[in-house]
């Protein structure tokens, strides 16, 4: 009972103190607190070998994807190797994204530079995704938003009770209460829509035609594309270095605050020694300790770091969606206090500066797969492609009229039709005020009559189910 009194104290100090951690922590704090995580994995790993000599540990992965990040981690994952001399071999790893064509010689050149000076550093190992991108999207799903909305939307499809459904999509718990927790924003209904997904706006110009790709074949999203991307790497084994830093979003404040830095279970040993720090953090860490960076990125060292222009704060999967909702928003408010100007690489978003510095590559992952329709759907505006930005004007107007008075409340009921538990021959019956309610949290003040449930009903199933 003294245990889980003392883990449940040890998540609320966590909880309590994360925001002071993570903004107030001195940075030579900071770095401290990281290597003393590591030195600790380590610690841990030489006591399990010495506990369960049978599954003995002789190699500890570093995921080293050539960003910023994982480029501070290998350097204090390798000197705290050396401090403690330790003779577990190191194994860099990467998973190969669609990534930026200077990725892959800045990891075998950075991990070649290391291994001159520590012999238990092997080479980089690549792991390839278990299927090609295109085939990744169009069978397990395209990303969206984020982790935990692509999460939600699939969910609320795949309802396989009412009470789930009520709640995702209602906003609904069990005993009629209330609920936010779970539920879609209002601004994202419209993606639980099948025919707002499969049907775009009619392209009439024959260049808009030729430019987009998959355009108006059906698609559907999921937060699955990593499993596939990075598939190999996740389900390694062996323990592992990542340098994810919990304030990049909430999933991952949340697991610090469960699990801390370090996580010693018996089927996945994991250290996240960076947990703690900001992007500032990372860039001052970079230039104290003369390391070498990305040339995506754009990085000057001859230039402070208060006068850096990055091209892309982040780089992993080219196309990514997530988090770029969060970033047009900064840009937006940025463009308000500045003229709009597309040689001025701050006042870009990562697509616009895609489209700017890579092309090709904006032309294959995303015009070629089908990724502007997510991006359009999530309000990003890629100003520098006029060609999108006719597409993105036409959905928007699109969007903007499902959620009209006249057809907002029709669009919620057909969607309610749309998610009928596939699970069973029958389908789910609701009553007419839990129809009415979850009308009103939309914030829809236009009952439903009972007449109107009972034609809706019918003209759906028609003959084969009467109404309860």
């Amino acid at each position: 009972m003294s245990s889980i009194k003392n883990e449940i104290e040890m998540l609320i100090n966590r909880k309590i103190h994360y925001d002071e951690l993570v903004n107030l922590m001195p940075f030579e704090q900071k770095v401290y607190w990281a290597k003393t995580k590591i030195r600790e994995f380590f610690e841990e790993c030489e006591k399990h070998n010495k506990l369960q000599p049978k599954s003995l540990i002789n190699e500890i992965t570093v995921s080293f994807s050539g960003g910023k990040d994982s480029t501070v981690l290998l350097d204090l994952v390798s000197k705290v190797h050396k401090e403690i001399k330790s003779k577990f071999y190191i194994v860099p790893a990467y998973a190969m994204e669609i990534t930026f064509p200077s990725t892959l010689k800045f990891i075998k050149d950075v991990v070649d530079d290391y291994r001159k000076d520590n012999k238990y550093i092997k080479e980089p190992l690549l792991i390839h995704p278990k299927m090609p991108w295109n085939n990744i999207l169009e069978t397990k799903g395209y990303p969206i938003f984020s982790k935990q909305i692509s999460v939600l939307i699939n969910r609320v499809k795949k309802s396989k009770t009412k009470n789930c459904l009520t709640q995702w999509f209602f906003g609904i718990n069990e005993d009629i209460t209330s609920t936010a927790r779970y539920k879609l924003s209002k601004e994202r209904l419209f993606l639980l829509d099948d025919h707002m997904i499969n049907n775009w706006p009619e392209l009439k110009e024959k260049e808009l035609v030729d430019y987009f790709k998959k355009y108006n074949e059906p698609y559907f999203f999921s937060e699955k594309c990593c499993d596939y991307v990075k598939g190999g790497l996740k389900h390694d084994n062996r323990p592992s270095f990542i340098g994810v830093m919990a304030d990049e979003s909430e999933m991952r404040k949340k697991s610090w605050i469960q699990h801390g830095c370090n996580i010693f279970s018996s089927k996945n040993k994991k250290s996240r020694p960076l947990s703690l720090w900001k992007a500032s953090d990372i860039w001052r860490y970079i230039k104290e300790n003369n390391l070498p960076t990305n040339p995506a990125y754009g990085y000057d060292k001859n230039k402070p770091l208060e006068e850096q222009k990055y091209n892309f704060s982040r780089l992993g999967c080219t196309s990514c969606p997530f988090g770029s909702a969060i970033e047009e928003r900064k840009i937006l408010s940025l463009i308000k206090t500045k003229k709009y100007d597309e040689n001025n690489i701050e006042l870009l978003n990562r697509f616009e500066k895609l489209l700017k510095l890579y092309p090709n590559l904006y032309n294959s992952q995303i015009i070629s797969t089908g990724m502007y329709r997510v991006l359009i759907d999530m309000n990003i505006k890629i100003k520098n492609d006029d060609k999108y930005m006719k597409l993105y004007n036409l959905r928007r107007e699109q969007i903007k009229n499902w959620y009209n008075d006249k057809n907002f409340r029709e669009n919620i009921l057909n969607v309610l039709f749309q998610i009928q538990k596939p699970y069973s021959d029958k389908p789910w019956y609701y009553e007419i005020n839990e129809i009415n309610q979850a009308l009103n949290h939309f914030k829809i003040t236009t009952k439903l009559t009972k007449k109107e449930w009972e034609e809706k009903w019918k003209k759906t199933y028609g003959k084969k189910f009467n109404l309860k």
